[in-house]
C-alpha cells in the first residue's frame, strides 16, 4: 500500500488560508478537486506508458489496474480523432495560435500531425518554444527545413472535422502532463515542445533528434528561463 504524500488536512489549510469567505473556499475546493483528479489521471498514464515501454502487455496492464484488456486499451490508446482530451482551456494565447497554425499547415492533409504542430511552434517565433528550438538546432532554419522535407506533400481532401493523428493526440496529452509535472497552471508553447519531444515515435521528435534538439536540454533551458523571469519580477 502506497502512502499518499498529500494529506487532507494540508489541503484544507491551504484553501482556508487563501480564501477568507466560506463560498470562496467551496469554489476553490471544487477547482482543486478537479486538478487533483487530472493529476491522478496523468499519474496513471505515466506509469502505463512506462509499463508499455518495458514490454508489458495490455492484458497485464488491465489486470494491474483492475480492468479488462479492452477497457485498458480504450482508456489509454489514443486514436485519430478531431476531439482532444485534455481541452485547450488552459492554453495561453500563443499556444492556441500554435494549434491554429498547425491546422493551417495541415490544410492539404487528411490529419493534423506532430510535424504540423512543430511548424506552428516555429511560426510563433516570440514563444519560448521557438526560441528554444533556435538555441539548440545545429544551424539556423535546419529544423524547419528538416520538417518540411519530412512532410507528405501529396495533396489530399481535408475531412471536416479534420482529425489529429494518434501521435499528435499523444503529444498533446503529454503537453499537459509536462505542464503539470513542472507545476504550471497554464499550458504554453514550451510545454507543447516538451510534449512533442516526449512523443518519440512522432515525426516532430524524429526530426528534432536530427537537428540537435533533445528533451533534456530543452527542459533545462525552459526551466532556467522561468527562473529568470520569476527573479526579474521580485
Amino acid at each position: 500500500m502506497v502512502t499518499t504524500p498529500v494529506q487532507l488536512t494540508d489541503l484544507i489549510v491551504t484553501v482556508a488560508q487563501e480564501h477568507p469567505d466560506v463560498l470562496g473556499r467551496l469554489a476553490a475546493a471544487v477547482q482543486l478537486s478537479a486538478q487533483l483528479t487530472e493529476l491522478g489521471d496523468h499519474l496513471i498514464g505515466h506509469f502505463v506508458d512506462e509499463a508499455r515501454r518495458a514490454g508489458a502487455s495490455w492484458t497485464d496492464i488491465g489486470e494491474s489496474i483492475g480492468v479488462t484488456k479492452q477497457a485498458a486499451q480504450k482508456r489509454f490508446v489514443l486514436k485519430e480523432s478531431p476531439d482532444l482530451k485534455p481541452s485547450f482551456d488552459r492554453y495561453t494565447d500563443r499556444a492556441r495560435r500554435v494549434v491554429v497554425l498547425a491546422r493551417h499547415h495541415a490544410r492539404f492533409s487528411e490529419r493534423i500531425g506532430t510535424e504540423h504542430l512543430l511548424l506552428g511552434l516555429m511560426d510563433e517565433s516570440g514563444g519560448l518554444a521557438a526560441k528554444t528550438i533556435a538555441k539548440f538546432e545545429g544551424a539556423e532554419g535546419t529544423t524547419r527545413l528538416a520538417v518540411l522535407n519530412a512532410l507528405d506533400n501529396t495533396s489530399r481532401q481535408r475531412p471536416d472535422p479534420q482529425p489529429f493523428s494518434a501521435h499528435c493526440k499523444k503529444a498533446l496529452e503529454l503537453t499537459t502532463r509536462e505542464a503539470l509535472r513542472l507545476g504550471h497552471t497554464f499550458v504554453g508553447t514550451e510545454h507543447i515542445l516538451l510534449g512533442l519531444l516526449a512523443e518519440e515515435d512522432g515525426t516532430a521528435a524524429k526530426v528534432m533528434s536530427t537537428t540537435g534538439i533533445t528533451r533534456a536540454a530543452a527542459e533545462v533551458h525552459i526551466t532556467e528561463e522561468f527562473t529568470k523571469a520569476i527573479s526579474a519580477r521580485r
